[in-house]
């Protein structure tokens, strides 16, 4: 029977990890696995056109198989009796579910990738202009990359709030909501996408011979990224916000279980 718990146990946290170890290190290997092709992709095929062509959809892949990671918990059955009979408390639980999603789970999906998108930029440098490189990573706001980012993490933890909150359909549920969510919040940094192609045709159109100048081009893409800026500062609120809410959602409905 389970006991209650006043203080906190590393001891019950690695009690939690050794029951779910089945099942979760049969995920990380295939994550990893996965990642690791995704990475020697991008490193190894020579053709630009070729290797984004199989890339893209590999980092597709890897993003769903990041928002899906908490479905593991459902270890292809419902198991949540159980759960409640593991002496841990729902913080440490908690914690448990949190470091193996975000560090356990993160790095199996990313590392490999990142890796070789490193070591890929560290060879391009010496050939390309630097001056082009500077003024790509101007155009793009790191406020930007965060949101995307964060996006990802909320989804996430929609699943994982619905795999352990839901009393029926929990699965189906975690896949859809978590699906709808990861939309939502990405389509919040749409409209600055839209903007770089509008950005990237003007210049291309320069380029060739338009009468637009380099000045008139500059003050395009200040005011565009200006203009940007606040709604990417709102998406960027909106995901931290989200992820915030969950945590608490999640929190709540671990404790509620152990009671």
């Amino acid at each position: 029977m389970k006991t209650q718990t006043s203080y906190f146990s590393w001891h019950r946290v690695i009690q939690l990890y050794q029951y779910n170890a089945p099942w979760i290190k049969k995920q990380t290997i295939i994550y990893f696995l996965f990642s690791l092709v995704t990475a020697l992709v991008y490193l190894l095929i020579p053709s630009q056109t070729i290797r984004m062509g199989i890339y893209s959809p590999c980092r597709t892949i890897l993003l769903f198989m990041f928002i899906w990671a908490p479905v593991v918990f459902t270890k292809g059955g419902d198991t949540r009796i159980v759960d409640r009979l593991i002496p841990a408390s729902a913080l440490e639980k908690f914690l448990f579910y949190m470091s193996y999603l975000f560090i356990g789970v993160g790095l199996a999906c990313y590392l490999c990738p990142w890796i070789a998108e490193k070591v890929s930029l560290e060879f391009d440098l010496y050939s390309v202009d630097s001056t082009d490189i500077i003024t790509n990573e101007r155009y793009v706001p790191g406020i930007f990359e965060w949101s995307n980012y964060l996006s990802t993490i909320a989804a996430m933890m929609t699943c994982f709030y619905f795999v352990i909150s839901s009393q029926h359909n929990r699965v189906v549920k975690a896949y859809l909501i978590s699906v709808g969510v990861s939309m939502f919040l990405s389509t919040l940094n749409t409209f600055y996408g839209v903007k770089e192609a509008i950005i990237s045709g003007y210049k291309e159109a320069a380029g060739q011979g338009s009468p637009a100048n380099e000045a008139e081009i500059a003050e395009m893409v200040s005011s565009a990224l200006n203009d940007h800026l606040h709604f990417s500062i709102f998406a960027l609120a909106v995901n931290i916000g989200f992820i915030l809410l969950l945590m608490w959602l999640s929190y709540r409905s671990l404790y509620r279980r152990n009671l």
